[in-house]
């Protein structure tokens, strides 16, 4: 979620009016009108206060914990992605110069970290005209980042399904981008306004997105068709929550953060919602722990606009629990990008400039060939046809953009040098 004030409402962008205007409106309901009494009841009496972890930092948008126990989250002040090894512990810069980090995912290998750069008010009202939100893949032990992605909406929540798939939300606008494997990029992907926090079910059936700008509520998007949405969860009552980040328990339980309330609430499979923690203050993301010490596995934490860091004794997960078996039913096929090859994979540069033919093939190097434009070093290229562009002398690698059947791709050609 980002940070936001009543007067910067009147700002509007000039598509996608009408949806926008309702979303912004909410907004303003959220702000005047929000009642002061919960939408849920308590899901344990008496509900256990919240534990302290960490104070005193800048504004704390997501969280996420590694399997070796250490946590992860993103401060906006610092504009930067810091960890923390263990409870007590002094946070660890690992990237700095993130302009308005969001959201987190790890890749499978467990090493790296998605983090979503542009997640901040100006770049979500001027992403649903000229997006240009990017995912950063960090090295969580040395800090090193490439930019996996960009063109996105927002990049505010961020989930990675098991075959290495990426949703995206942005809470001031009406769409999902969906991110393939190799970095591809489609916007526009499911219908979702003022999405927010993601998560995924265990099965890989379901994709829940909370919903931040409007009386809260959650979307279920069913992975195998993004055009089916229904609504999962609506409150009780008509409350404007804030519903920000989210994560999901073994038993395919969401828990929300509930940002305006300063709560964090536990969805359960039924439909029916409680809160598991009160008494926070602008509650931004969730995150379960991980592995046998640090923070560790079945422990919930919560991170807050207000800089800090707290456990959330009321999600504790019973250790001898044990996950329920998956919902039966058919497998759902994984949706796969349409393999695009760009061709050259590599040029030379020569006196400070590269000149190449650019082609794209469906199907491999040697498959059927595709006409499409292509955005390169800022020029609107033609495939098939040669192209001498200037590059700065530490360049590695060229960026090319370019849509097909209204899907948009990326790819990359590496520079070599003598």
């Amino acid at each position: 979620m980002s940070r936001l004030s009543v007067p910067v409402l009147t700002h509007r962008p000039r598509r996608r009016g009408v949806a926008l205007a309702g979303v912004l409106a909410g907004l303003v309901g959220a702000l005047v009108a929000a009642p002061s009494a919960s939408a849920v009841p308590d899901c344990a009496t008496p509900l256990p206060a919240v534990v302290p972890v960490l104070a005193g930092q800048g504004s704390l948008e997501s969280v996420i914990v590694d399997g070796g126990g250490r946590l992860f989250y993103t401060d906006t002040t610092a504009k930067a992605l810091m960890r923390l090894d263990e409870p007590g512990a002094a946070p660890v810069v690992v990237r700095a110069g993130i302009e308005a980090p969001g959201g987190l995912a790890f890749d499978a290998d467990g090493r790296h970290l998605f983090v979503g750069q542009g997640d901040s008010l100006a770049g979500g009202l001027t992403g649903n005209l000229a997006p240009a939100a990017s995912l950063l893949r960090v090295d969580v032990d040395s800090g090193q980042a490439t930019v996996f992605a960009t063109g996105l909406r927002m990049a505010n929540g961020l989930v990675r399904a098991a075959d290495g798939t990426l949703y995206a939300s942005t809470d001031l606008g009406t769409s999902l981008d969906r991110i393939a494997p190799d970095g591809g990029l489609r916007r526009d992907w499911a219908s979702v306004i003022s999405g927010n926090g993601l998560a995924i079910d265990r099965a890989q059936r379901s994709l829940f997105v909370n919903q931040t700008f409007v009386p809260a509520q959650i979307s279920r998007i069913d992975l195998a068709d993004p055009r089916r949405v229904s609504t999962y969860f609506r409150a009780p009552a008509d409350l404007a929550a804030g519903l920000d980040g989210m994560a999901i328990d073994p038993a395919d339980r969401l828990v929300v953060a509930a940002n305006l309330t300063g709560e964090v609430w536990r969805i359960d499979t039924d439909g029916t919602g409680c809160a598991l923690g009160r008494g926070l203050v602008s509650t931004s993301a969730v995150a379960y722990g991980q592995g046998a010490r640090g923070f560790s596995a079945g422990r919930l934490f919560a991170v807050g606009f207000d800089g800090k860091v707290v456990e959330v004794p009321g999600g504790r997960l019973a250790p001898q629990a044990a996950p329920p078996a998956a919902v039966p039913g058919p497998a759902v096929r994984p949706i796969r990008a349409p393999r695009l090859t760009l061709q050259p994979a590599a040029a030379r540069v020569r006196g400070g400039f590269v000149a190449f033919v650019p082609r794209l093939t469906r199907g491999g190097a040697k498959g059927r060939r595709v006409a499409a434009t292509l955005r390169i070093g800022g020029r609107t290229l033609r495939t098939g046809r040669p192209v001498r562009l200037r590059v700065g002398p530490g360049a590695t690698r060229l960026t090319v953009r370019f849509t097909v059947a209204g899907d948009g791709y990326q790819r990359t050609i590496r520079l070599l040098r003598r």
